[in-house]
């Protein structure tokens, strides 16, 4: 009975960790939209909004029809803005849920790994009827036994040198990597989202632009008829502005065909059908991006120290390490303890197939009951296997190297990353300031080259020359925004900018 105590005590002597863990709902995000938090404070849980029955045909009966499962969008003809958008993709954008439910999984694991700490306790029964017969001096005598034997029993793994140790801290930092790849899948939903609302609107400007153009068209056009009505044009002229006019109106439905296909990944992007329709909030110049004021090497310290993808590859390192560990406690014994109470109940029974003295052929059966127990402990080595465990050991080894050189490789590239979205996000704001200019100067070009066509002053090569000018300027400053918030998103992703906002300090400016 002392042995049987020190089994049950002995874990508070290893470590509190197993006892620590219980609720492992909390060690994860309790939204698929909501990136994890490290603070274990910060956690609380709410219930899963979905049934996990037992009861599989109940399971599949619930299960929705596949055009039935798309989410809402929150857009119903209205006109819905970024962050609007954001929100939606990361409530119901498919692949956030699945990172999120992958971090799940890797609560449990951990759970199972921690399940290795407590006995394992059990109630097992045994029933069973025998019969001997023993033949002597011309008598048969027939013994019959009837038993049952209901015990519980106690099974508890006292020493494994490290075994159960490893196991937890592999499954541990299995977790913990799970949980910064689904913040990092949150982070890859915002930049997909930003990009595909970024080049939507820019697809939006170029066919307001080619619109505006195909107006100047029309516009030259008249000027040209009404030249030439005058006898101050010529018909080659007339045919030189029914060109422009045909290909302005061309670079109208070519641009259309970018809005669709621009709707298109955007709404993939929200995780919703590239079928519905969407009307978003234009993009003005407040939402550009300021020039930035922090240098290069601030910023790639902020995504060596906060993305957390990163993060998870520094886990993978540590579960590999763990898993040598592992590999290696199995060179060590085992020491098992156990335990089992009960009681058995037994009936015996004796006849002979002759009559004896007193004219019966049976004896008075009896039957015995007595509470039965035992404990001990158990231990095992294994010597030799035919190499397995030095293989296992090797093996373990690798994936720990390969786990660090997959670490240093994405070190390098988010070194490099970062390093080129931070000079484009320059180089793409002087595009634009000189976007700006461009499209000014091209304007009061054009308006002049105008002016001088009626009155006979410029030819209409010059004046075709300068609505295209126009709109190729216009269409230059567009793609220049286009480029620069794309260079934005990218920078934020890039550092490992959470939600779009930095919480780790960049540190002095130029």
């Amino acid at each position: 009975m002392v042995l049987l105590i020190a089994m049950i005590a002995m874990p508070g002597c290893r470590t509190e960790r197993p006892y620590a863990d219980v609720d492992l709902d909390a060690m994860v995000s309790n939204r698929p939209d909501r990136p994890w938090r490290p603070d274990p404070d910060a956690a609380s849980v709410q219930p899963f909004d979905r049934s996990d029955g037992d009861d599989v045909a109940e399971a599949t009966s619930n299960v929705p029809d596949a055009r039935a499962s798309i989410a809402p969008p929150p857009f119903r003809g209205e006109t819905t803005s970024l962050l609007r958008l954001i929100d939606f993709a990361l409530q119901h954008r498919p692949e956030t849920r699945a990172a999120w439910e992958r971090a799940r999984v890797a609560a449990a694991e951990l759970g199972i790994a921690q399940g290795a700490w407590y006995p394992v306790i059990g109630v097992e029964a045994q029933f069973y009827y025998t019969r001997m017969i023993f033949p002597a001096n011309g008598f048969a005598l027939e013994a019959d036994q009837t038993a049952l034997i209901p015990q519980v029993a106690l099974n508890y793994l006292l020493l494994d040198f490290g075994r159960r140790e490893a196991d937890d801290d592999a499954a541990r930092a299995g977790l913990f990597a799970a949980n910064l790849t689904f913040n990092r899948a949150l982070q890859r939903t915002i930049r997909e989202v930003q990009i595909g609302y970024f080049n939507l609107d820019a697809a939006l400007a170029l066919n307001e632009a080619a619109g505006r153009n195909a107006d100047l068209a029309e516009t030259v056009l008249e000027m040209v008829e009404g030249q030439l009505a005058v006898g101050l044009a010529t018909a080659p002229e007339l045919l030189l502005a029914r060109q422009e006019m045909a290909r302005a109106r061309f670079e109208v439905e070519a641009t259309v065909a970018k809005i669709l296909s621009a709707r298109a990944s955007l709404l993939e992007a929200c995780g919703v059908p590239a079928n519905l329709p969407i009307k978003i909030a234009r993009i003005t110049e407040r939402d550009l991006p300021e020039a930035l004021d922090y240098r290069v090497d601030d910023v790639i310290d902020v995504a060596l120290r906060g993305r957390p993808d990163l993060g998870a590859a520094i886990e993978k390192v540590r579960e590999a390490a763990a898993g040598v560990r592992r590999a290696e406690a199995d060179f060590l014994p085992v020491v098992n303890g156990f335990a089992s109470a009960g009681i058995e109940w037994t009936e015996f029974k004796t006849d002979t197939d002759k009559i004896v003295e007193d004219g019966t052929t049976d004896f008075p059966s009896d039957t015995v009951t007595s509470p039965i127990w035992n404990v001990g402990v158990s231990a095992s080595w294994i010597i030799f296997e035919g190499y397995i465990r030095e293989n296992a050991v090797k093996a373990a080894r690798a994936e720990r190297r390969a786990a660090e050189a997959d670490l240093e490789a994405l070190r390098l590239q988010a070194i490099g990353e970062t390093w080129g979205a931070y000079f484009r996000v320059q180089a793409f704001r002087r595009q634009y300031d000189f976007g700006v200019a461009l499209v000014e100067s091209s304007e009061e070009a054009f308006a002049g080259v105008s002016a001088a066509y009626r009155e006979g002053l410029a030819t209409i090569t010059t004046l075709v020359q300068a609505e295209r000018d126009l709109q190729e300027s216009q269409a230059t400053f567009v793609n220049a925004r286009a480029d620069l918030l794309t260079a934005a998103a990218d920078l934020a992703f890039a550092a490992g900018i959470e939600m779009g906002r930095n919480t780790t300090p960049l540190g002095p400016a130029r």
